[in-house]
């Protein structure tokens, strides 16, 4: 990215931080911009456990709660198969970048689990590119398929393998050799396809992936009408609950 595009990328991120917290100052405390390390947290994500979260209630989008780590103040966002650091959250975009815990801070990163959405209001990015990790795998393998070289001491009789997915080897089923499939998301411009197996993956892992997120369906008539939604904890059901600019908290939508 060019220097001057980068410039103006910051100024309109900081004019729309400022833009955020001016006009969300007349709202219910609940729904004050916030900060984890040098990561900005306004609505729709919101912070567990900060002074301006109430137990009860939070301004803001389900699922899109997140803790800050108190060891090196990074933000974390559970997905439903596990935990993510947020590196990054581009409210002009509407994208976030998120790191695999597991993986962060490992040389040669070996990745456990497949990411899951589930039912939050986020997409993949185009800019994402998905890698199949086979794991444990007999020496049936073609032998013209090079192995991960940097997992090789993890078992002596048996290799890992990995491919840009749907890229596989023609005509070999790779899960009949191997006892574990692992699906790893990274972005497409972080990886160089001609060295996968000698650890070309390993600073795309840790480099992590983007995802979009999308307006909520049910916050729609609050959102239109100038409010942020949010949810009260306290009945069987999270209630659905719409905070307003005049300071009022309405059910559905602000008046007038």
């Amino acid at each position: 990215m060019s220097h001057p595009l980068s410039f103006l990328l910051l100024i309109l991120s900081l004019f729309f931080f400022n833009s955020i917290f001016t006009n969300s100052t007349s709202f219910s405390p609940l729904c004050a911009p916030n900060h984890c390390g040098d990561v900005g947290i306004l609505y729709p994500f919101w912070l567990y456990g900060d002074n301006t979260t109430s137990d009860k209630s939070y301004c803001g989008y389900k699922g899109f709660g997140l803790t800050c780590s108190s060891a090196d103040e990074k933000p974390i966002l559970a997905l439903p198969d596990d935990t993510y650091y947020v590196t990054e959250i581009d409210y002009i975009h509407y994208t976030l970048t998120l790191v695999d815990i597991d993986a962060a801070n490992q040389s040669c990163p070996r990745v456990r689990h497949n990411v899951t959405l589930g039912t939050l209001p986020l997409n993949f990015s185009t800019s994402d590119l998905n890698l199949s990790f086979y794991f444990n795998c007999s020496p049936l393998y073609p032998t013209s398929v090079p192995p991960i070289g940097c997992l090789e001491g993890y078992n002596a009789n048996y290799s890992s393998f990995v491919f840009v997915e749907g890229e596989e080897t023609a005509g070999f089923e790779w899960a009949n050799i191997c006892k574990e499939k692992v699906v790893a998301t990274v972005l497409r411009t972080e990886i160089d396809t001609r060295n996968l197996g000698s650890g070309g993956f390993a600073g795309a892992i840790k480099n992590g992936f983007v995802l979009d997120w999308k307006p909520l369906k049910d916050c729609g008539a609050c959102e239109s009408s100038g409010g942020y939604c949010g949810y009260n904890n306290t009945g069987v059901e999270n209630k659905f609950l719409c905070f307003c600019r005049d300071g009022s908290i309405n059910g559905e939508r602000c008046k007038g």
